[in-house]
């Protein structure tokens, strides 16, 4: 037997050389795949035809006058448009409350991380079911007074503020709220982050002591200004007590009307998980990404009488019955809508009716707010609002 003793420099090469071609064949093998995926879609989307496209950074720029371009192209690319981001990643941006309706009923992949949000298949299903019970109507209903606790606190910021300043910037004052109300309800923990931002000491209840605690106060522990009704043009304040929070017509119906115009989540992206044909013989590839534009759909003048204009009418038993079952998704839709909008709602209305309760709102002309798509729509100079504090005396 002979044995071959290689130089170290000479074997330190050839592992180099077996690296890199192991590399190089990785690559290409990859550019192959993305070679032939391209021309599976590109012929997929040569029958959604959309905007120019820049050959380097696409067609769109992620800024805040984003929003208002896709509302011009939506107008001029009826249902659905490519949106390139940069050269290689493309969104079928889906502008039509049919096509929202078939995406929504196939489901798909999310395209933000890990999470309930994101799972798919069994695996989301058995979490889904877990977690839906938790937030059925009747069982947020004993957390108002856990919101209500968290919204006086900030209210009271408020009150000291207007002496201070000509206009209060409310979006940091707001996230704070939540984040306050939703450590109380679902963690029982009293953060007092919304006065000094260090979490101090957990309430140690739970839901049932909670709800003891409430019984024994009797039926007048927490009662809300609630907007009830509108006569003669003007909005009538009531008081309800806390059992009559999902009899608030009118204020539920100027919420709609809000996130309507701005929905809180404006573009909701999917990764189909089967190819898709739409009911105008339209079709999509498997692992095509594809975005349910909603701040497009709550525009679309085929659903909407005059879409810019703020109307809570709109939203009448009457004016909803026939409207299409996707033209409002501020919430998603299908097996994989939001599951805390539930919660979401009450919050909303505790907060509003207690903040008109104690101020009266304008506008500070001065700082419009400039809204910009990120996760959530946000104002990119925050939201400046007057308040004056009512005196009911």
């Amino acid at each position: 037997h002979i044995l071959l003793v290689l130089p170290p420099g000479k074997d330190v090469s050839q592992i180099l050389y077996l690296l890199t071609m192991l590399c190089l064949t990785c690559m290409v093998l990859k550019a192959i795949k993305l070679y032939q995926w391209r021309r599976k879609l590109n012929k997929a989307l040569k029958s959604f035809p959309g905007p120019p496209v820049h050959w380097l950074f696409g067609n769109i720029t992620g800024r805040g006058k984003d929003l208002d371009k896709l509302l011009e192209w939506s107008k001029k690319y009826a249902r659905a448009f490519p949106v390139w981001f940069g050269k290689f990643v493309v969104f079928v941006s889906l502008n039509d409350a049919d096509y929202a309706k078939a995406v929504c009923a196939r489901g798909g992949k999310s395209r933000a991380g890990k999470g309930l949000l994101t799972l798919h298949g069994p695996k989301w299903f058995q979490h889904r079911k877990l977690l839906t019970p938790g937030f059925h109507y009747g069982v947020l209903k004993p957390y108002v007074s856990l919101i209500t606790k968290s919204t006086q606190v900030m209210l009271d910021k408020w009150e000291h503020l207007i002496t201070q300043e000509k206009s209060v910037e409310l979006f940091g004052h707001v996230s704070l709220m939540t984040l306050d109300s939703i450590l109380k309800c679902a963690f029982s923990h009293e953060s007092n982050c919304q006065i000094d931002r260090s979490p101090v000491r957990s309430t140690g209840k739970t839901q049932q002591q909670q709800e003891e605690e409430e019984r024994a106060g009797g039926s007048h522990g927490y009662c809300l200004p609630v907007l009830l009704h509108r006569e003669g043009g003007c909005h009538s304040i009531s008081l309800a007590c806390r059992d009559d929070l999902g009899k608030m017509p009118y204020t539920t119906m100027c919420i709609k009307e809000s996130i309507r115009i701005f929905p809180p989540v404006p573009f909701v992206a999917r990764q189909l998980s089967k190819p898709i044909t739409f009911h105008d013989g339209r079709y999509l590839p498997e692992g095509t990404l594809v975005g349910i534009n909603i701040y497009l759909i709550h525009r679309d003048p085929s659903l909407w009488k005059d879409p810019e204009v703020f109307d809570p009418m709109r939203f009448s038993p009457e004016n909803s019955s026939q409207r299409h079952s996707h033209a409002f998704v501020p919430f998603s839709a299908g097996a994989r809508n939001c599951i805390g909008q539930q919660f979401a709602m009450i919050e909303m209305k505790v907060a509003i009716a207690l903040s008109l309760l104690r101020f009266e709102f304008s506008p500070n002309p001065a700082k419009i707010p400039r809204k910009i798509p990120q996760v959530v729509l946000r104002s990119k100079n925050g939201i400046h609002v007057h308040l004056k504090k009512i005196d009911w005396h």
